[in-house]
């Protein structure tokens, strides 16, 4: 029972922070990041062509690219922490037994950081090879099919704990 108590208090606190990092960087840092830009940075995209990295990157200002790597990045660095725990810690309150359902956060965090270090990578290069776009794209493409999954996984999950517990209760009765 207190090791119960102790994950839902993880829950509570990772999910705050989850929704606080993203708060930030969607109403805060990407707006700044993208005023004036031709096209949606990378991470707000489900993928994007050699043509739009380019694009993007001609037109992003200055200051839109400082932010984007002294303030989004760094914090983006942090949000997959925030939200594989939160997801893990879920899919572990959520379970009626063990399960490996916690790797699909994982690799959404892990594909979230190869995103984040090829990001870094384009942001820094004269001009990124198009075969180093392709591959950032597929991460970026990887790490939004993962996010969906977790969100229609934890959705799942939730429906079947609410089912569960009525077929409970009516057993009780």
């Amino acid at each position: 029972m207190e090791n119960t108590k102790k994950l839902k208090i993880t829950a509570v606190i990772s999910g705050v922070l989850t929704a606080a990092i993203c708060a930030v960087m969607n109403f805060i840092f990407i707006p700044a990041i993208e005023k004036g830009a031709a096209t949606r940075c990378f991470d707000m995209t489900f993928g994007y062509s050699f043509t739009d990295a380019l694009r993007f990157l001609s037109t992003i200002s200055a200051e839109g690219k400082a932010i984007y790597l002294s303030r989004q990045l760094p914090l983006d660095f942090i949000y997959p922490i925030a939200y594989c725990v939160f997801f893990c810690v879920l899919i572990y309150l959520l379970m009626e037994s063990k399960s490996l359902l916690f790797i699909f956060p994982v690799m959404l965090a892990i594909f979230d950081y190869i995103e984040n270090v090829c990001v870094t990578i384009m942001l820094k290069a004269e001009v990124p090879s198009i075969v180093f776009v392709s591959f950032a794209s597929s991460a970026t493409m990887m790490k939004s099919m993962l996010m969906y999954v977790c969100f229609l996984l934890i959705a799942v999950l939730i429906i079947l704990r609410i089912v569960a517990n009525k077929k409970k209760k009516k057993n009780a009765q």
